[in-house]
Parts: structure tokens; C-alpha cells; sequence
């Protein structure tokens, strides 16, 4: 039976760092007065324009033809400035919304093209060695074979995990409890690949053929009743 533990990571495009339903989305209460006020810049503009128009000279100019006509052009002219900064405002504010949300939702789409539209799941198993499943006693024979230690003990099966080194690089094997180091080396003492262990020594590890005392122990580890109570799955 396997203990220990699954760590399951899911890989998904991710979500939008901000929310766009929220963040930069046009806020129409706040935005009434400003058109609103847009549009009341049309009155002042329009009776500029018709002042420009009653006092636009004819055969000669007065004075104040002159003052009307100045005055109407400032008026017409200022106010179609601001109608024109506002309006362009709130074009501005409401397009850069709906832009930022498409290239986002175009981004989200060829992520989704890219992983033909699966979600990936990578799934890490960390277990820790139970003489009920075959796999595991596989696994700890092999550290075993290849790093070939003098000697066992509980503290330094338990002191941390079995590492496997391949090519100068570290692999992590598995993890072994107190009574899960126990049970191994009772199993290497009873197949035979321990000798002189007891109550308070560690014994010696004698391996003269590999091959052989893999089977010694592979073959011990079979007689385990509990082994033939698992699936393949280690249940």
C-alpha cells in the first residue's frame, strides 16, 4: 500500500492580472455630466456663431460691429475647442477600454489555439517505502545496488530521502519513515545481505554479486503476505 502524498499542477492560461470588468471600464454615472457639459458647449459655440453672423459687416464696420463680431468669434471658437477636447475624451476613454479587452481576449485565444484547447495536468508522486508494494522494495534494492554503502542504520535511512546520483546530477528516490527503515533492513538481514546485524550494531553489507542479491532480496520481499493483498496500483 503506498503512503505519502500527490501534488497535482494544472497548466491553464492564466486570468487577467487586472480585472477588466472593473479596472479602466467606462463608468456612464461618471461620465453623464462630462457629456452633459459636452453638449452645453453647443449653446455658447452656437451663439457665438450668431453673433459673428448679426454683426458681419456689410458696407462699413462700427465699432461695435467690431466688439460683436470679435467677442462672437472668441465665443464660437473657445467653445468649439473645449466641445472638441471633451468629446475626444470620451471617445478615448471608451476605446482604450474595448481595445485593451480584445487584445486580451486575442491573447487568451491563441494561448488556447497554441494547447489545442487541453488542459495539462502534471501529476508528482512523493512515497514513502512500504515493503507491501513490489515497485518500492524494487526502488530501495536499486539505491542499494548501486550506491553499495558499508553499513545501514535507521538514522541514516531516515536522516533524509534516497538519492540516486546520475551524470553528477541528484534524483530523488524516495522517502523512508522510521518503520519503513526497519522493515528494509530486516528484509536485507533475513535475504541474507546484511550480516552481524543487531540490537545495537549496524552490521555489514556484503555484496558480491549484484545480480544475486537483488534477487535474494526480491525474493524475500515476496514471501511478504501482505504482497499478495495489493493491486497493481500498490492498493
Amino acid at each position: 500500500m503506498y503512503s505519502g502524498r500527490t501534488t497535482t499542477t494544472i497548466s491553464a492560461p492564466s486570468s487577467a492580472p487586472i480585472d477588466l470588468n472593473a479596472a479602466g471600464k467606462p463608468d456612464w454615472r461618471e461620465l453623464a455630466p462630462l457629456i452633459a457639459l459636452t453638449l452645453l458647449l453647443l449653446l455658447p459655440a452656437g451663439a457665438g456663431g450668431a453673433l459673428m453672423v448679426a454683426n458681419w459687416p456689410r458696407e462699413y464696420m462700427t465699432g461695435w460691429s467690431a466688439l460683436g463680431l470679435g467677442l462672437g468669434a472668441a465665443l464660437a471658437i473657445g467653445s468649439s475647442l473645449f466641445f472638441k477636447t471633451l468629446s475626444h475624451e470620451l471617445m478615448r476613454s471608451v476605446r482604450s477600454y474595448n481595445d485593451r479587452v480584445e487584445m486580451w481576449n486575442d491573447a487568451v485565444l491563441d494561448k488556447y489555439v497554441e494547447g489545442t484547447g487541453e488542459i495539462t495536468a502534471h501529476q508528482i508522486n512523493e512515497w514513502s517505502y512500504s515493503e507491501q508494494d513490489m515497485r518500492q522494495v524494487m526502488n530501495a534494492v536499486m539505491w542499494l545496488i548501486i550506491t553499495q554503502p558499508k553499513s545501514l542504520s535507521i538514522e541514516k535511512l531516515t536522516r533524509g530521502p534516497l538519492m540516486l546520483s546520475v551524470d553528477h546530477r541528484s534524483f530523488k528516490l524516495m522517502d523512508m519513515t522510521y518503520d519503513g527503515a526497519t522493515s528494509f533492513l530486516n528484509l536485507l538481514t533475513r535475504a541474507g545481505v546484511i550480516s552481524g546485524r543487531g540490537p545495537r550494531t549496524a552490521g555489514t553489507i556484503a555484496i558480491l554479486d549484484s545480480r544475486q542479491a537483488a534477487m535474494k532480496i526480491l525474493s524475500e520481499a515476496s514471501r511478504n503476505p501482505a504482497m499478495f493483498g495489493s493491486d497493481g496500483d500498490g492498493n
